[in-house]
């Protein structure tokens, strides 16, 4: 099988399943008669520019694009509800405090969701740094995500 037609069997496995790990994946493709090693799957998704987002069940998975109907307003005040320790503002900043590996889900869903005022995120193990365009923003946003905490 060319490297175009192996591509094309991981787009189709990728949109049908939630895959989660490349171990996964090579042995949807091995179920599928293709043996590959893991440096290959490792090219594969590289050059298919998947990324990780989180799973609907359970752990993050393999994506194309983010799942916009996945991600909303709700499902933010959800995860500030269930992780969130702190958040404050400093000048054009809002920074959340999250418990330990919960800020990066937090990333995802506030760049997947317009929110005026917002410009990014960037986020590490437990902080996320929602950059917004003004001060007057930052507390926006803050004084939205108190609602729900």
């Amino acid at each position: 099988m060319n490297k175009e037609m192996r591509l094309q069997l991981i787009k189709e496995i990728i949109s049908e399943n939630e895959i989660r790990t490349q171990e996964e994946l090579a042995s949807m493709l091995f179920q599928k008669g293709l043996g590959v090693t893991q440096a290959t799957i490792s090219r594969d998704l590289r050059s298919l520019k998947l990324i990780k987002v989180p799973g609907r069940s359970r752990g993050f998975k393999y994506s194309f694009e983010i799942d916009r109907d996945h991600y909303s307003i709700d499902h933010l005040m959800k995860k500030v509800q269930d992780s969130m320790i702190s958040i404050e503002a400093i000048n054009y900043f809002a920074i959340i405090k999250t418990l330990p590996g919960h800020a990066h889900s937090y990333g995802a869903i506030l760049d997947s969701i317009e929110m005026e005022g917002k410009a990014g995120t960037i986020c590490g193990n437990d902080t996320c740094l929602v950059i917004c365009r003004t001060p007057e923003a930052a507390i926006d946003f803050i004084n939205l995500i108190k609602v729900a905490d």
